[in-house]
């Protein structure tokens, strides 16, 4: 499939108050680093972690997710007709990892050390397994995407096949690196670099269908998604007894996977229709629909483990101690996952842009209220501590958000991201 770029205007009236808001953001940044988080944040030590953990990092990383999900849709599962929203879900993942690093920075105490994972190698840290697979997968995402900018000056020859070369390397060097890191047994990292150039060599054996396509370097970002997606999770179990008991389990990594894995699918949905709007393309309407389907099962998979983990762990019964987060849970619960949840059953409204796009934008404001309260909203503070954001937090965050839309919207003016039609409209 052909691919082309967006015949439009790079500067037009929406992109100029990207351009605002990024500025003022800039400005805001520039306050925090030269103040520190005291001056420029409300942040204490009963709330170490606000908005911009809640936000730009928790749930960036959640709606990033649509790069892994398509990608192993497309490629593992063999959903073809999925394959336009690849590239646009691979640019959103992109874009979206690399604001995550930015609104990480921002939040970090001591933002010069943001390297120090790289060479400082923990033995029990989730954090630092969260690190290098943010690292890695970044650098995937970049590697899925650079055959668009190949397409774009015209090398889709030679250059194209050393870029497949290469990319088969790398996956393999990056998992078996990546087991050495986590393990600190290099033994274990030359299993991993024996095992998977073995998958290669026989992928490239059995896959003469599918010439050309990555196969090790899809295989290693799904792996890399899942790990981090769960392992943000993890960090959390360390907060038993903080952490409101609606949302703290044992299975908290499970649930962050899963509810990473349903908003997936959704914000394909979302920025493919958002993209169709804006930019005067077609809808994808059998595609989306599929995508509805998938969305549906997820949200229900998500629905299901968790009620029976609160079964488990015997909190449906809304005692007393924990009545004053019920609110909470309920918004998240009901909005962002019954309602898409039972949307998504019928038939007809899957086939409906608009009502397929809101059980979509309700799935993403679930989510990212799920990573909100999770982060900051149902932590039980000693003395009633409150907190809400200073004008500097909201800013960035704002301007990480104008930033993203801005350079993806510059992308798919100047680079072939969006699949080719025969007629399209202008």
């Amino acid at each position: 499939m052909k691919h082309e770029r967006v015949d439009a205007r790079l500067v037009t009236p929406a992109t100029a108050l990207l351009l605002v808001l990024m500025a003022i953001g800039a400005i805001a940044a520039i306050y925090r680093f030269a103040f520190g988080l005291g001056a420029s944040t409300h942040l204490s030590d009963a709330y170490p972690w606000g908005l911009w953990i809640g936000i730009d990092v928790m749930s960036g990383v959640a709606l990033a997710a649509g790069g892994f999900t398509t990608a192993a849709l497309v490629y593992l599962f063999g959903g073809d007709k999925y394959y336009p929203f690849v590239r646009p879900a691979v640019l959103t993942g992109f874009l979206g990892y690399a604001f995550v690093g930015i609104g990480l920075l921002v939040d970090l105490a001591l933002p010069w050390h943001i390297w120090h994972a790289m060479i400082y190698w923990p033995e029990h840290s989730v954090m630092f397994e969260v690190a290098w697979c943010v690292m890695l997968y970044l650098t995937i995402l970049g590697l899925e995407l650079f055959p668009s900018v190949l397409e774009r000056f015209g090398l889709t020859g030679k250059a194209m096949d050393r870029w497949r070369q290469l990319t088969d390397i790398f996956a393999v060097v990056a998992m078996a690196w990546f087991v050495g890191l986590m393990s600190l047994s290099w033994t274990w990292a030359l299993v991993t670099f024996i095992f998977f150039t073995l998958l290669a060599i026989f992928l490239r054996v059995v896959g003469p269908h599918r010439p050309g396509t990555p196969f090790m370097l899809i295989i290693a970002g799904v792996v890399f998604s899942t790990m981090h997606q769960s392992s943000l999770g993890s960090l959390f179990l360390l907060m038993k007894g903080k952490l409101d008991s609606l949302w703290w389990s044992p299975l908290l990594p499970m649930n962050f996977l899963l509810s990473a894995m349903a908003v997936g699918f959704a914000i394909v949905i979302f920025e493919a229709t958002l993209s169709a709007k804006a930019f005067k393309r077609p809808i994808e309407v059998d595609a989306l629909a599929g995508l509805g389907r998938w969305l549906c099962s997820a949200l229900w998979i998500y629905f299901i483990f968790r009620l029976l983990d609160m079964l488990f762990q015997g909190n449906v019964g809304f005692t007393d101690a924990v009545s004053d987060k019920l609110g909470l849970f309920l918004v998240e619960i009901v909005l962002g996952v019954l309602v898409p949840a039972i949307m998504l059953l019928n038939r007809a409204l899957r086939r409906n842009s608009a009502g397929l796009f809101s059980a979509a934008a309700l799935v993403v404001f679930g989510v990212v209220f799920n990573r909100c309260n999770v982060a900051w909203l149902a932590m039980h503070i000693p003395g009633k501590a409150t907190y809400f954001p200073s004008f500097a937090e909201i800013t960035i965050t704002v301007s990480i958000v104008a930033a993203l839309v801005f350079f993806f919207t510059l992308a798919v003016k100047t680079l072939p991201i969006f699949p080719q039609h025969i007629s399209q409209q202008t």
